[in-house]
């Protein structure tokens, strides 16, 4: 299995390769220079592996939430990417693409993603790594007040994303620890996509879309 990841929702811009078990990643925090360092990135990742678009097997993204341009430019190049060499696409989510990465890296099981959304909204969602090690999400990922974020029953669990602290005074909830540094990155997208792409659970490019949530919220409200 070859599958190439990126994600630049944040203000990083991450690219990753997975071929066969190995993963390779380059991150890079870039706040506003994705655009013009995604494609070099992936040029670079590629010939580092001796890989070209077209022995590849799928693609994936992170689709967000999070920063719209962001969230855009991932779009975009990966459909892109797609229709030009016709391979399947995965859209990933940002959040749990964090939230994968922290149990990855931190072995933390039980995660409540919360990002800044701007405009006194969080993006956030709950998630729980099950047995082989892919984290779930735990009913559904959504935007709202930081008040609003609750703490499961449950003990240990654990907070990752930036609005901990950007909305530390406002969010009530109190997890065991918090990582307010840490940002998606193409290993959680790829981890996240490799199980989809041994379910066949992908999509063609012109079906590939972002997730803003915000706008989603809005349209269930009329």
């Amino acid at each position: 299995m070859k599958l190439l990841a990126i994600d630049t929702s944040s203000s990083a811009c991450s690219v990753g390769l997975l071929i066969g078990d190995e993963i390779k990643t380059i991150h890079e925090i870039a706040p506003l220079q994705q655009a013009q360092k995604i494609l070099p990135m992936i040029e670079k990742i590629l010939q580092e592996s001796a890989m070209s678009l077209n022995e590849l097997d799928g693609l994936a993204f992170g689709c967000g939430p999070g920063s719209f341009t962001g969230v855009r430019i991932a779009t975009s190049v990966m459909q892109g990417i797609g229709y030009a060499v016709d391979l399947p696409l995965m859209p990933v989510s940002s959040l749990a693409a964090l939230a994968q990465a922290a149990y990855s890296e931190l072995g933390w099981s039980k995660l409540l993603v919360a990002i800044d959304a701007r405009i006194q909204e969080v993006y956030w969602g709950a998630y729980q790594a099950n047995t082989e090690g892919i984290v779930e999400l735990i009913n559904t990922e959504m935007v709202c007040p930081p008040e609003d974020i609750i703490l499961p029953n449950e003990s240990d669990w654990y907070g990752v994303g930036n609005a901990w602290e950007v909305y530390s005074g406002q969010i009530s909830a109190r997890p065991t620890h918090i990582d307010t540094t840490r940002l998606p990155t193409a290993l959680g997208v790829l981890q996240l996509a490799k199980v989809r792409y041994e379910k066949k659970e992908w999509v063609d490019a012109e079906n590939a879309f972002p997730s803003y949530l915000r706008n989603e919220v809005a349209l269930k409200k009329k």
